[in-house]
Order: structure tokens, then C-alpha cells, then sequence
């Protein structure tokens, strides 16, 4: 039953959209940077050609302080520096690719913030419907509509519900670790040690703890990846797949250029199977800044360059790299003016990351999400205002995504930050049901080359068509290679299927 335990249930009536920009400053009297250094990108690292002492020594020269170091991996420096002319001095070397000032970008309201402006309203959980759950569900499982669109339940119970070798890092605000739904008999699922916090020291830093979400954001996508089928709230796709916990955003819903890079590559140093990124990093509004991050731009340039260089670091390591595409309803292949193509959404539209765009319960776009012809890789709930008929999907979530939040509450929430993780799980599940089992530096772990996971996920989706228009089968502008399906993804099922909805406007062209 529903009241057999202590629920709490939220519901956000509006996609998380993007809030005002804002700038986290550093330690007092400092400045942050990101400093790209010059070199050649191999299959295993960064070679900078022997000049990492120079590089090091030519920072500390114009006053600055490394804050972490990657250069090993993708050749990058976070640095801290006081000294107002440090750009001047680093831009000059050539030594130096690109440099810039780092920046962040407001991407997730605070809980404060949320339910202060109305958008967050708590439910009583004695007025949620519902009897007791089936044998083998969740008491709330029967208002997940996102599990059911994509057919997890069936995959997990037929063929696979993750292997717990395999190991998805979120990369968000934190997991709250020690929440009732990542927790069985064998403990939890999130792995708290192996876990990082990456954000810088600064008033939104929080607590430095990764199993500690100061914010609310990383708990709900980490449930929609694996929250247990352990008779407490909700299912994830794949329950059984380990969680790692990765910092990049902070308690006022700030996320970091900086941290965006080291998180990935991070990802890539302890060979995580996946990660998800449901987050994009942009810059301040002082900047003009934009979701579009311009390789004519050189402060742009070396957000992008970061960011880049990490998930290809990563992909090399085997992990496959997932993110939203974002929730400003635009056609990435057409950036609004004054943006060009050669603008991008990072990391979404990074080479090597499966791009993730949003549906509602009847497979339509949702209104909100961003997509584009190259852009969008795959479909993936993440909830949407209203139906096609203009009405509400029934139950305490109505058209949005129920998850998990931190304390033990379980809440509703939509945007392409919900329909990322759901794509993650099922490229989990792929991992735990085609992998091979093999042995790293005295660790187990399970194998399969990111191309390949990345081909089983595209080739066994649904094909969503849009009524009464004229695209054409398969890969199209709006729903890209279509709607992901667990249960075809595990038992690699290619036949073609297809599925009639509501897709994006007949103004926007392919191409």
C-alpha cells in the first residue's frame, strides 16, 4: 500500500527551464580560468610534447594557481589567480591553445526558489490514489508513464535489470545516497566512495560530500536511472546498475565550466560504463551569454575546447557520454540569430555524446525541448505540459516524471533533464546485457566499446512519425533515430516499428 510508508510527493507544474544567469565568484580577491594548453589529443591521454613543467611554471609566473590539473588527460588547467592581467600573460605563450575566465550558468532553480515561485507544490501523500503494488512493482510505480512508454518494467523483468558491475555517474548536484529507493538488501546502490565533488570552495559550494545533494536536481535524475525495485516509491530503468555520484552543479543550481571537465574526465580515469549529463555549461550574462557556445568566440572557444577534449578523453576509456538537449524549444541545426551553425549546446551536441530530446505520454514533442537534424540522437520521456487532446495524464504526476528527491520524498518534475537519464539507463541496461566481463588494474568491470552501445540504442527505437506530414521512415529533424524502447534494446531488436504523434512544426525544414 501507498501509505505503508512515509511519502512525500512534489510536483513542479512547469519544465525546468533556463533561469536567470549568474556568476559563483572564487576565493576572495581571485579570479577562476580555464587554460587550454597546447599539444595532440592520443587514445590515452594528452601529449604535450614534455612542456607540462613550462606550462605549469609559466602559470605560477603570471600569478595564477592550478586548482586541478588535466593536463595529462586532456590538457587543460583550472586556475585561480589574483593577478588582473593573468590572460594577458598566459594568451601570449605558445604554450597556450586558448584561455579564458570561467563562468557558470543557473541551469536548476534551488528548492527554495522553486517553491517560492509557485512551481513546486507539495502534496498530501494520504490524498495520493492508488491501492498496493503487484508482486514485483513499486507502490508508485503505476503512475511512472515514463517506464511504461519506454518498456523497462518488461526488459527488467524478461531479460535484464543491470548488472551491478556496471557503474553510471551522474553528474549533477549529487545523489542523496542514503535515500530509501536506492537501498535493498545488499545496501546502496550508490557508491558514496567512489563518488567526487568538483565544485569550486565559494558560497554555493554546500556540502563537499557527493552522496550529499545540496540541491534536489542529481537525486530526481538519479532515480529515473536506477532507484531499486525494493518495495519503497518508484522503479528505475535499470535498478540494478551502480550509481557514482559526480558534483558539476552547486546549491543555487550553478554549474561550472571547470567542473564540467574534470567531472568527465574523471569519468574517464575510473572507467565508468556511462554518464549523463543533464546539464549544459554557458557562460555569464555580461558575456552576452547563450545555451550556443561559438568556436568564433575565443572565450567561448575555451569552454568548448574543455569540454570537448574530456569526452573524447572519455569515450577513449570506454564510457559512454549522455545529455539533454535542452528546453528552449529550438532547432539546433538552425541556431537563432546572430548564432551560425558552428555555434553548439555543450556537451549535448559534443561529437561522441547521444543527444537526448524530450516526449510526453503520447510520444508528441514536448513543447519545450530543443532538438535539430544531427543534432538529436533519440526520444526519451521527459514529460510535457499536455497531451495532444489538451488534457491531463492521469494520476499525482499528471504529464511529468516521478522520481526521487532527497529525504526520503519522491516527487514530479519535466525537461530534457528527465528524458537524458531515461536513455542512460537503457544504454546501462545494454552494457549489462551485451558487455563482456573482464579485469582492469585489479578491478572487475564490464566492457563494450561506446560506438557499439550507442548503435544498439538507435537501431531498436521506435520510429515516430508525425500524423498527417511527410517525413519520411526513419531518422528525421524532430525525434531523430526515434523513441528508445528498453525491452527491444536488451534483446537487440531491429525489425522496424513505428509509431504515429504529434511532432515538431511543418515550418522547420531538414537539413
Amino acid at each position: 500500500m501507498i501509505n505503508r510508508f512515509k511519502l512525500g510527493l512534489i510536483v513542479l507544474a512547469a519544465a525546468i527551464l533556463a533561469m536567470p544567469f549568474g556568476t559563483a565568484g572564487a576565493s576572495t580577491g581571485t579570479t577562476r580560468y580555464t587554460v587550454v594548453l597546447a599539444g595532440t589529443a592520443t587514445e590515452t591521454g594528452f601529449d604535450l610534447a614534455g612542456t607540462h613543467d613550462a606550462a605549469l611554471q609559466l602559470v605560477a609566473a603570471a600569478g595564477g594557481t592550478v586548482t586541478m590539473d588535466l593536463s595529462k588527460q586532456i590538457g587543460v588547467l583550472a586556475v585561480e589567480s589574483a593577478n588582473a592581467l593573468f590572460l594577458d600573460a598566459v594568451r601570449a605563450s605558445l604554450l597556450v591553445e586558448d584561455a579564458a575566465q570561467e563562468h557558470v550558468w543557473k541551469s536548476i532553480p534551488t528548492y527554495e526558489e522553486a517553491v517560492g515561485s509557485g512551481a513546486l507544490t507539495l502534496l498530501d501523500p494520504n490524498t495520493v490514489p492508488g491501492g498496493g503494488p503487484e508482486p514485483g512493482t513499486e507502490p508508485l510505480e503505476e503512475f511512472q508513464w515514463s517506464m511504461h512508454l519506454i518498456r523497462s518494467p518488461q526488459a527488467n523483468a524478461t531479460v535484464q535489470a543491470g548488472s551491478r558491475l556496471v557503474e553510471v555517474g551522474i553528474l549533477d548536484t549529487g545523489i542523496d545516497g542514503y535515500h530509501l529507493d536506492f537501498v535493498d538488501e545488499d545496501g546502496s546502490n550508490v557508491n558514496c566512495a567512489k563518488g567526487r565533488d568538483f565544485i569550486p570552495v565559494g558560497p554555493g559550494a554546500g556540502i563537499a560530500d557527493p552522496c550529499t545533494d545540496n540541491n534536489f536536481h542529481g537525486t530526481h535524475v538519479a532515480g529515473i536511472v536506477a532507484a531499486r525495485v525494493n518495495e519503497h516509491g518508484v522503479r528505475g530503468v535499470a535498478p540494478n546498475v551502480e550509481l557514482i555520484p559526480v558534483k558539476v552543479c552547486d546549491v543555487t543550481g550553478h554549474c561550472y565550466s571547470n567542473s564540467s571537465a574534470a567531472a568527465i574526465t574523471y569519468a574517464g580515469d575510473a572507467k565508468f560504463e556511462v554518464i549523463n549529463m543533464s546539464y549544459f555549461v554557458d557562460d555569464d550574462q555580461f558575456l552576452a551569454s547563450t545555451e550556443f557556445k561559438c568556436m568564433s568566440d575565443p572565450v567561448q572557444r575555451a569552454f568548448r575546447k574543455a569540454n570537448e577534449r574530456a569526452i573524447q578523453y572519455a569515450r577513449n576509456q570506454g564510457v559512454v557520454p549522455v545529455a539533454a538537449l535542452g528546453n528552449s524549444d529550438s532547432d539546433l541545426a538552425h541556431p537563432p540569430e546572430p548564432y551560425e551553425n558552428e555555434c553548439d549546446v555543450v556537451p549535448a551536441e559534443t561529437e561522441g555524446v547521444i543527444g537526448v530530446m524530450a516526449i510526453g505520454p503520447e510520444s508528441e514533442k514536448a513543447t519545450y525541448s530543443s532538438y535539430g537534424f544531427g543534432m538529436t540522437d533519440v526520444a526519451s520521456p521527459g514529460g510535457n505540459s499536455r497531451n495532444r487532446d489538451g488534457g491531463e495524464y492521469p494520476g499525482p504526476c499528471g504529464n511529468q516524471v516521478l522520481s526521487t528527491l532527497p529525504g526520503n520524498v519522491w516527487g514530479c518534475f519535466q525537461g530534457t533533464s528527465m528524458a537524458s537519464p531515461h536513455a542512460a539507463g537503457v544504454a546501462a541496461l545494454i552494457v549489462s546485457q551485451f558487455g563482456k566481463v573482464g579485469t582492469d588494474a585489479g578491478e572487475t568491470d564490464v566492457r563494450m566499446r561506446p560506438q557499439q552501445v550507442e548503435d544498439y540504442l538507435q537501431s531498436t527505437t521506435i520510429d515516430l512519425i508525425g500524423a498527417g506530414q511527410t517525413e519520411t521512415k526513419g531518422y528525421d529533424y524532430c525525434f531523430g533515430n526515434g523513441r528508445i524502447d528498453a525491452l527491444r534494446a536488451v534483446l537487440h531488436e531491429t525489425s522496424y516499428e513505428a509509431f504515429t504523434t504529434e511532432t515538431c512544426p511543418e515550418t522547420q525544414t531538414q537539413g
